[in-house]
Parts: C-alpha cells; structure tokens; sequence
C-alpha cells in the first residue's frame, strides 16, 4: 500500500482536529500522480478531493479495506498499527505550525528515495519525499 501525508517540519499533521493547511497544488500532484488508480481517504479528508470525486474512495475504515496496490491519503489516522505499508510519499510544507497529531510513522526506518521541490499555491516552496521500505 502507498501511503500520502503532509507533515510540517515537526511531524506534525494535525492541531485541534483540523489540518494544519492545504494546498491545492500538492492535490493536483497527488491526483497526477494516481495516473487513473482510485485514492482511498477517510470522511475527514472528503471536502478536499470534492473537485476529484471520480478518483476517490471514502471510507472511515479505508486503511483497513485497501489493497496492497491501492493508494490512502492520510490526515487524522495513526500509521503505526497498519500493515501492509510499502511506500510513503511526503508532503512537507516546510514551516511549523501548532500541532497536536504527529506522524506516527519514523520516516529514518525507510529508505529515502526521490525528493522534490515545487512551488505550491499557497505555500513558496513544497517538498515531496518518497521512501520506500
């Protein structure tokens, strides 16, 4: 399974149940990069794909019921327990902001394997990082 997070430079993912940002830039990405492939999110994160509603799965229990194959866009879920992650793709927005819902996955176990930066619509400069296991 391909997991998608963004994460500010402290890990951090979520501050009082709200998404730190968005940018619709790293969504184009995101949907680009699906090349036709389903994503798989929860209820929480539904508002954000509502312009890419053929290409989404919403679900609350999506990490649960995806394949392998299969793609998860993940805000306000714990990694830790998930079985099955072969590669993580991360977002990184490159600031810090409050937050009180950290990644829990520790990226330094993977293997870094591609690192991006580009310029996103509200946000200079956006990193995208693929690691692999």
């Amino acid at each position: 399974m391909k997991v998608i997070i963004c994460l500010d430079d402290n890990g951090g993912m979520l501050f009082n149940n709200r998404r730190q940002s968005r940018d619709k830039e790293v969504l184009k990405d995101i949907i680009n990069n699906l090349k036709g492939e389903k994503l798989f999110i929860s209820p929480f994160s539904e508002k954000l794909f509502d312009d890419y509603s053929e290409n989404v799965i919403i679900d609350e229990e999506f990490l649960i019921k995806a394949s392998e194959n299969d793609t998860c866009f993940v805000e306000n879920n714990t990694l830790k327990a998930v079985s099955g992650i072969n590669e993580i793709v991360v977002y990184k927005w490159n600031r810090v902001y409050p937050t009180d819902f950290k990644c829990s996955v520790d990226l330094s176990e993977l293997e870094l394997v591609e690192t991006i930066d580009f310029k996103g619509f509200s946000h200079e400069k956006i990193t995208k990082e693929t690691y692999k296991r």
